[in-house]
């Protein structure tokens, strides 16, 4: 994979990741902190620094969230059939580095968003609940919201990882096929 798309990827994760800490550290603390985060974002160096961490946050979540769903994961590559120990082989040996680079992305993404969404939802709700007690079709609004990403970042991810794990056995067995 090159090494800029996965960098994209661990930040996209390690962003999700801050948003959900950012909010329930307003709800432990006061909202009055916020200020300084939107200072610390609106500085460039910052900026630079918040990638740093947001890329450090997303690698060590996609590990945690990777961990969290393993046996998930060895479920459905169990189901695929596949008997290969590493579905990259399969994929290379196919010619189908690109699509095995993608689907992997995607399932980083999702994995980690189907933890990610819920956190970050539950962490706005209680923000909501603390500060905004009257603003209750608000609060419905993000709770449904979120409730709907949830379940497609869940959903999506089975799917995907269902039909990259599908499209390896297949190309397993044409290439044991073809090797005979």
């Amino acid at each position: 994979m090159e090494t800029t798309s996965l960098y994209v990827e661990l930040i996209i994760i390690g962003l999700e990741t801050v948003m959900w800490m950012a909010s329930f550290s307003i709800y432990f603390t006061d909202i009055k902190y916020i200020s300084v985060i939107k200072e610390m974002i609106e500085k460039l160096p910052a900026s630079i620094f918040l990638l740093g961490i947001m890329y450090i946050l997303g690698m060590i979540f996609d590990r945690a969230s990777d961990f969290i769903f393993k046996k998930v994961e060895n479920r459905i590559r169990h189901n695929s059939g596949l008997k290969a120990k590493s579905s990259i082989l399969i994929c290379k040996s196919s010619d189908q580095e690109e699509y095995f680079k993608f689907t992997r992305s995607k399932i980083r993404i999702l994995r980690s968003s189907s933890i990610n969404v819920p956190l970050l939802v539950v962490s706005i709700a209680l923000n909501i609940l603390k500060y905004y007690q009257t603003e209750n079709m608000f609060l419905i609004f993000v709770v449904v919201t979120g409730c709907v990403f949830s379940f497609f970042s869940w959903k999506g991810y089975k799917i995907v990882l269902e039909n990259f794990y599908t499209k390896a056995s297949i190309l397993e067995e044409a290439y044991t096929n073809t090797s005979q």
